[in-house]
């Protein structure tokens, strides 16, 4: 099993167009609301960061970190204009196959009236409140330039965090049995994984406790 999801995992980071367009479109549908797209490109961003330790040339997969980037990046800024010419009633409409509640909603504007870049930036690390972010800024009218420097900023962070966790990894790894690399990748994802979803709530909500005043600008 873990060797058929090394090959797959292989092929995508190798950046052919077929899996570049499959990318782009998951990364996109992914800021719009369909579940478990961040994973699986989470998981090949941890995947490239130890494939680039152990040889593969940064060149080869360029294609790959930039369609990511970009497919999130179109998905986000097209949720907070979609957001801001409907929102109200997009929400009353797929807020419940979203999973995104009036409390919610309501508890993540109260949060954005601080700080507003920084609480962007984290809510958007945060499991549950990267793609509720988007909407919510463009329901509120947050500024376009406020959104996107915190929308690339954490785009850019994100990507790097990933590649460094698999990294890590693939150097902590030199030392065992190539066999044994599939094995190895499949563990080091599942703990990258863990933890940034764990951190970024912790991280979040601990910035919480710290409000400032701010404006929507």
């Amino acid at each position: 099993m873990a060797e058929a999801v090394w090959e797959v995992l292989d092929s995508v980071a190798a950046g052919g167009a077929l899996w570049l367009s499959v990318i782009l479109v998951l990364a996109l549908l992914g800021e719009m609301g369909l579940p478990f797209t961040c994973p699986i490109i989470e998981s090949l961003l941890v995947f490239t960061g130890f494939q680039l330790v152990h040889g593969a040339l940064l060149v080869a997969v360029l294609p790959f970190l930039a369609v990511a980037y970009a497919g999130r990046l179109i998905g986000s800024t097209s949720a907070y204009k979609l957001s801001e010419r409907v929102g109200g009633r997009f929400m009353q409409r797929f807020g419940p196959r979203l999973h995104v509640t009036p409390e919610r909603v309501m508890m993540l504007k109260e949060r954005l009236s601080n700080v507003l870049v920084p609480t962007i930036f984290l809510a958007r690390f945060t499991p549950g409140l990267t793609v509720l972010t988007s909407f919510v800024c463009g329901m509120s009218r947050v500024g376009r330039r406020p959104f996107l420097r915190a929308v690339t900023g954490q785009l850019l962070a994100w990507e790097v965090a990933f590649l460094l966790a698999g990294a890590l990894g693939g150097l902590a790894s030199r030392s065992i049995d190539p066999s044994s690399y599939p094995k190895a990748i499949a563990f080091i994802i599942g703990i990258s994984l863990s933890i940034g979803a764990v951190g970024g709530y912790l991280v979040f909500h601990k910035a919480r406790r710290y409000p400032h005043s701010g404006n929507y600008g």
